[in-house]
């Protein structure tokens, strides 16, 4: 994960960067870069001072500069330059942005691209970022966005783990939109399918799911064969038509286009929600669903058996999670727990080998996860606890160490680690931290205790601010505490 802190924090340091670059270069995270673009335009020193100041402030991590949770900042800086802005939507708890952070986006061969745009990392779990939520929601972490700063207009977007080329072609998406919206070269020809793929992106981020799964499906009818970005747009459209209670259709697309997923992350993803609609059909059409799940088990076997497939240990560790839950649900325990060992091994030696804690800190859940299913969870207690100890400001560590301390029946013990999560939480993930916490106070079989804990769940889900809301989740934390108040007026001899 980024650091939060910004790498200029001194007005002296900003006032010697200031002076020792010449008219035509920018500041970028304290450091003089070349700006010829702007020297073509003519622009005054004062001009490119200005633009200096507006982009003080970001950090350099990896290759790239970036912002943190400093949006209106990061897009006045990009109004400046006149450049594209790039979001990261991501928060702490989702090891899949952090894998995306310390293994993808700080490649050192992303360094051509700095100049070239304007990257914000935005924590969607912090209340003073809930506007910028709004703006550019999200339903799956990380989600990335590339956007004009002029008029915040979406000009691509990207769901999920990406490879390091999907990446590269996310930002060529978004710049030749922004180029097109400044009506320079590069434009976008209409009817393309990026110009299509813009439109279905657009539609998502205005909540209009019936215009988007029309883009998206005439973007891959527009596409020629080959096309690098067709893996990430049927997830977009598999997505699209789960959450629209297309089952039906959800299931044929998964039938007849899940080869054409490609080998990175995106064809995991995309079964993902096929394996979803199967699980929705199961006891209607029992037969179709079976039939989806024996295709998606074949496919993501050979996914994981493929080791030049372009997976980070994250990516084969998520697609061994759904082999398993594919196997499980056609009646394969064995070949499931098979399949956990090979998991489990990938994720251990992935945190051994984690150049910093946070790094390490991206397989804490699928370790716990894996570790539970295999029945050995205390053997993961040392690992976690070290890396609590390593990273003594993040929530997480203690989470998931509660998480397992009370799936081994240790409830006793998770309290203590329950207490420290949410001490340190914050935003929506407060309300899990808490919910974890209620849980435990039953284990403890401390029923005071746990009606408090779910009133206080309550009284969190309700302090959200609207963009940050999430009525369903309030709506079972309620329906809990109902149930409880009926149980503790009930006869216990009876």
């Amino acid at each position: 994960m980024f650091s939060h802190t910004s790498a200029i924090t001194e007005s002296g340091r900003w006032a010697l960067a200031l002076t020792v670059c010449a008219a035509t270069m920018v500041v970028v995270a304290g450091a003089c870069r070349r700006d010829d673009a702007r020297a073509a335009r003519g622009e005054s020193a004062d001009e490119v001072r200005a633009t200096a100041t507006a982009c003080a402030g970001a950090e350099t991590q990896g290759a790239l500069p970036w912002f943190h949770d400093a949006y209106d900042q990061a897009r006045a800086c990009a109004k400046a330059r006149g450049v594209p802005l790039v979001l990261d939507m991501w928060a702490p708890w989702c090891h899949t942005c952090l894998s995306m952070q310390a293994f993808v986006l700080s490649d050192p061969g992303l360094a051509p691209l700095a100049d070239r745009f304007v990257f914000a990392a935005i924590d969607t779990d912090r209340t003073d970022n809930a506007s910028v939520v709004a703006r550019f929601p999200v339903s799956t972490w990380p989600t990335f966005f590339v956007v004009s700063p002029e008029d915040e207009s979406v000009q691509a977007r990207f769901v999920g783990a990406a490879s390091l080329a999907q990446w590269r072609e996310l930002l060529a998406a978004g710049e030749a939109g922004h180029l097109d919206a400044r009506a320079k070269t590069g434009g976008l020809a209409a009817g393309s399918p990026i110009a299509l793929l813009r439109d279905g992106d657009r539609a998502v981020v205005a909540r209009d799911l019936a215009r988007a799964e029309t883009a998206y499906s005439n973007a891959l009818t527009a596409a020629p064969p080959g096309w690098p970005r067709r893996p990430d747009v049927l997830v977009s459209l598999i997505q699209v038509k789960q959450k629209r209670g297309d089952i039906a259709g959800c299931l044929d697309l998964a039938l007849a286009r899940m080869d054409e997923t490609g080998r990175a992350a995106s064809a995991t993803d995309f079964l993902v929600y096929a394996l979803r609609c199967a699980e929705d059909r199961a006891t209607t059409e029992p037969d179709r669903a079976r039939q989806l799940r024996e295709r998606a088990a074949a496919r993501l076997s050979a996914l994981v058996d493929d080791p030049a497939a372009p997976l980070s240990a994250d990516d084969r560790s998520d697609a061994m999670a759904n082999l398993r839950e594919a196997l499980s649900a056609l009646g394969r325990e064995a070949d499931a727990r098979a399949v956990a060992e090979r998991q489990r091994a990938i994720l251990d030696e992935a945190a051994a080998k984690a150049p910093t804690p946070m790094a390490a800190m991206t397989y804490n859940w699928p370790r716990a996860e894996v570790y539970v299913y295999l029945g050995r969870p205390l053997e993961l207690v040392s690992a976690l606890e070290a890396s609590a100890e390593a990273l003594p400001k993040e929530y997480d560590p203690p989470y998931r160490l509660a998480w397992l301390l009370l799936k081994a029946g240790k409830p006793e013990q998770a309290l203590m680690w329950a207490e420290k999560a949410l001490a340190r939480v914050y935003g929506p993930r407060k309300a899990r931290a808490q919910a974890l916490y209620a849980d435990i106070q039953a284990a403890r079989g401390d029923r005071t205790a746990e009606r408090k804990a779910r009133e206080d769940l309550v009284a969190i889900y309700q302090a959200l601010p609207p963009e940050l809301a999430q009525p369903e989740a309030l709506a079972q934390a309620q329906k809990a505490l109902a149930a409880l108040a009926v149980d503790e007026h009930v006869d216990p001899r009876k």
